[in-house]
């Protein structure tokens, strides 16, 4: 529940032992690398040794994922998408990279001859396509051209079975003059024959033009064109055979050499990372210097690491420069971690700030039950959630977010049978225990409701006062904690009481005094305000603007409003659904069907439609009016050098 502590370090180690102390480092995923500063040393001259054969791995398991096996999808979830593989397993793929450098050659060596006879095939099937079309044609290829005539084979894009090319060249010739025969091949195509000579073939091309005709060339052949795409057909055929023959090589090579492939790529990535951040290192004689900001809690672990396998790597604290800022990490509770995914929707908070997560995991719980207040939804979500999390083999971040999910599943089952939502069925045809559990009407009586939003968001906004005091209070600014912020929980509390008094829950002092204490609130206010300003002038403008600042908490008080109307909008939906469902269910023979489609689409819709608004409004609640109040501003995530797992996860027990 708590903002890292972070070291700005230095680790020195030994030019011999860099990618082995990295490789520790990267394991922990404890330290962020930043540019190194040392007087009198060269940039560090370190290039990743596998620097050519990685891309080429890389682009080999692209083309090879068409032709890898299929995977179905409950065995995915069941047994997970990463290869579990120990550290042994790494070093030792690492010292193979020979064998799979040979695996990539061959796979090259396949993609080439794939890529020729697949640029064959699709040279012989354009042919051949041709060839088929022109196929009516009698005249033989080797004739289309001789000393005496020139044919034309003539395409009319516009032709139709009202205008064929045909005759559209006999209304030509006949205009031109031009001495020529047509041949007809078919509505859109025909042969245009003239004299071998300069001035009948240029004025063939002007009747062509004319007519908005292509000219087509055909491949060189000696027979006519139904004789030619025999050959041609017989010369696809086998080219198609020998394609299906790479195609079966390629499924054998992924069935085979797939996975490895993928393996190789990730454990060549985790070195050429490693690798990466050298760049930002120096070098002096024997040694390679790297600044970085490392997790305090995590230096022991890395120096024991360093120590057990012999490595010369040294840690030591590097000194500040002036307003430097260390990247922020969080470390929360099993329970309020999985709240992470909304704080760090917002950004990291300052590294002096407070890390707002286990303040906001309570209200965001309640918030999103409000905002859904469905039991059917609540319950819906629990299930998916539990699913995932008894069942399926998901990365951390997916199983982190489905607890989440199964958080706000459970307030929303809670809040709906406070609120007696039940898939949109009117609460007066449920049976009796789940009436006695209603105690809110949000459609009938939604008064009640809109108090309590309000209630909520006074309490949060209030709480969002008291740590900022607590705040404060670590940073060693206790009194300006409580100046700033004591008026206004004073003001807030006099208000509240205010209310109780005049709706008869409290009597405690009248409501002319309860005045009075508000006249002092404000006064308070003013006073601690006008502190901050410079000069009498200043510090009337001060004391204005801290008056003023009522309006902001009036706003956000009124913001949470919201809750009531996504809870509103849930329940106007889920009706209308079923009320459509109901007026579809009497139609003959299909009536039943239509209803149960209705039912299952509508409300899936309305649980994803509903879900996503309950979820960003719950954290909008926080990050506008709540994170506001105490954190003073956005830190920078923390990234350090890890082990990303794509295809490969480590485990060594």
């Amino acid at each position: 529940m708590a903002v890292i502590p972070m070291q700005k370090v230095r680790l020195m180690v030994h030019e011999h032992d860099v990618d082995a102390a990295l490789d520790v480092v990267q394991r922990a995923g404890a330290l962020e690398f930043r540019e190194t500063k040392l007087e009198n040393a060269a940039a560090a001259d370190l290039s990743f040794p596998h620097a050519a054969l990685l891309p080429r791995v890389q682009h080999a398991i692209q083309w090879l994922a068409p032709y890898a096996p299929e995977v179905g999808l409950w065995k995915t979830l069941r047994e997970g998408s990463l290869t579990s593989l120990t550290e042994a397993d790494v070093a030792k793929q690492l010292k193979d990279t020979d064998v799979v450098s040979s695996v990539v050659d061959d796979l090259e060596k396949l993609q080439v001859e794939f890529a020729e006879v697949t640029e064959k095939s699709e040279e012989l099937q354009a042919k051949h396509d041709l060839l088929v079309e022109w196929s009516a044609l009698p005249i033989k290829l080797s004739e289309l051209s001789t000393k005496r005539t020139q044919t034309f084979l003539i395409k009319g894009h516009q032709a139709t079975d009202a205008h064929t090319i045909e005759a559209e060249l006999l209304t030509a010739l006949s205009e031109s003059g031009l001495s020529a025969v047509v041949t007809v091949v078919s509505v859109q195509t025909a042969a245009l024959t003239v004299a071998n000579d300069e001035v009948s073939i240029n004025e063939a091309k002007k009747l062509i033009e004319s007519v908005d005709g292509e000219v087509v060339s055909l491949p060189i052949g000696t027979e006519t064109a139904d004789i030619e795409v025999v050959a041609v057909a017989e010369q696809l055929a086998a080219v198609k055979s020998e394609l299906a023959l790479l195609h079966d090589q390629a499924e054998h090579f992924a069935i085979t050499h797939y996975k490895k492939l993928q393996i190789a790529s990730e454990i060549l990535s985790w070195q050429r990372d490693r690798f990466a951040v050298t760049a930002s290192a120096v070098a002096t004689k024997y040694s390679v210097v790297f600044d970085g900001w490392l997790k305090a809690e995590s230096r022991p672990t890395i120096e024991a690491s360093f120590k057990e396998k012999g490595l010369a790597a040294v840690i030591a604290e590097a000194p500040l420069e002036e307003g430097e800022e260390p990247p922020v990490d969080v470390v929360n509770s099993k329970f309020v971690q999985p709240f992470e995914a909304v704080t760090r929707l917002y950004g990291m908070p300052g590294y002096k700030d407070l890390d707002p997560t286990a303040y906001l995991a309570g209200f965001f719980f309640l918030y999103f039950g409000l905002c859904l207040t469905d039991v059917g939804y609540g319950l819906a979500l629990v299930i998916a959630s539990s699913f995932i999390l008894l069942f399926c083999k998901v990365k951390a971040a997916t199983r982190s977010f489905a607890k989440l999910l199964l958080y706000i599943g459970f307030a929303t089952v809670l809040v709906g049978a406070l609120f007696g939502g039940y898939f949109g069925i009117a609460v007066d045809q449920l049976p009796a225990p789940l009436q006695a559990m209603q105690k809110f009407d949000p459609i009938g009586n939604p008064l009640p409701v809109f108090y309590l939003a309000l209630s909520l968001g006074v309490f949060q906004v209030m709480v969002g006062m008291i740590l900022k005091i607590y705040s404060d209070a670590r940073n060693g600014q206790l009194m300006s904690g409580v100046l700033d912020q004591g008026p206004w929980l004073f003001t807030f509390g006099v208000g509240i009481l205010y209310v109780l008094t005049a709706i008869g829950w409290v009597d405690v002092v009248s409501v002319d005094v309860i005045g009075k204490l508000g006249y002092l609130g404000a006064a308070l206010i003013v006073l601690s305000s006008g502190r901050n300003g410079n000069g009498i002038v200043g510090k009337i403008i001060s004391a204005a603007a801290g008056l003023y600042a009522g309006v902001g908490y009036f706003s956000d008080v009124l913001s949470y409003s919201r809750l009531l109307a996504l809870g509103l909008a849930t329940s106007a939906l889920a009706f209308a659904v079923n009320l459509i469902a109901s007026m579809l269910i009497d139609v003959p023979y299909i009536g039943f069907i239509l209803s149960a489609i209705i039912l299952f689409v509508g409300h899936m819709f309305t649980l994803a439609i509903n879900t996503l608004g309950a979820f960003v409004h719950s954290a909008r609640l926080q990050f506008v009016e709540f994170f506001g109040k105490f954190i003073a501003g956005t830190g920078k995530d923390f990234s350090p050098l890890a082990r990303s797992e794509d295809y490969v996860t480590i485990n060594d027990d």
